[in-house]
């Protein structure tokens, strides 16, 4: 566990015993005691939920839009469990050290191509081959009929995410 964590953890344990102090000690209405008793409770929930992002699960955040493939995991749905199915991918960003930086973990919602293009690239990452991804979006022209029956274009953008060979680094000259 990492010092930020544990003084997280140590101040919200010295917190919970500053409020037990303070119900015991005075003499205010028992309501106001008990919304200070939930809303801590509630707090303690919230940074736990919070912890999430800083312990290294997948954030479902915006992917950057250059970044260095490190390696994936694909879950296809499954009708006997009730999954939608997932893909997990480890990424470091192009822009930070020249993709050379940590990794983060984002989840993806499972799509087909998606699932193909990622085990495409994760072949070429086991032979070897560093990958390289970047975000296209493409713009598709879609007719929505409004309540008065006519037909209105919308451009709907769609996200993508397409994988090439990282090209050869240029190594200084001696």
């Amino acid at each position: 566990m990492s010092t930020t964590i544990l003084s997280i953890v140590v101040s919200y344990v010295i917190l919970g015993l500053l409020l037990l102090i303070f119900n015991l000690k005075t003499s205010y209405h028992w309501l106001v005691k008990s919304i200070m008793i939930v809303s801590v409770t509630f707090f303690y929930i919230l940074t736990y939920n919070s912890f999430k992002e800083i312990l290294g699960w997948p954030t479902k955040g915006n992917l950057p839009e250059r970044f260095r493939l490190v390696g994936a995991q694909i879950y296809e749905p499954n009708a006997v469990t009730n999954s939608e199915g997932a893909i997990y991918i480890w990424i470091t960003n192009m822009n930070e050290k020249a993709g050379l930086g940590i990794p983060r973990s984002f989840a993806l919602p499972y799509n087909k191509e998606r699932h193909e293009r990622i085990s495409k690239a994760t072949v070429n990452l086991k032979n070897g081959i560093p990958q390289m991804g970047e975000i296209v979006e493409e713009e598709k022209e879609t007719g929505i009929i409004s309540k008065a029956l006519e037909k209105k274009k919308t451009i709907a953008s769609s996200t993508k995410v397409k994988f090439f060979d990282m090209p050869n680094q240029l190594l200084p000259e001696k």
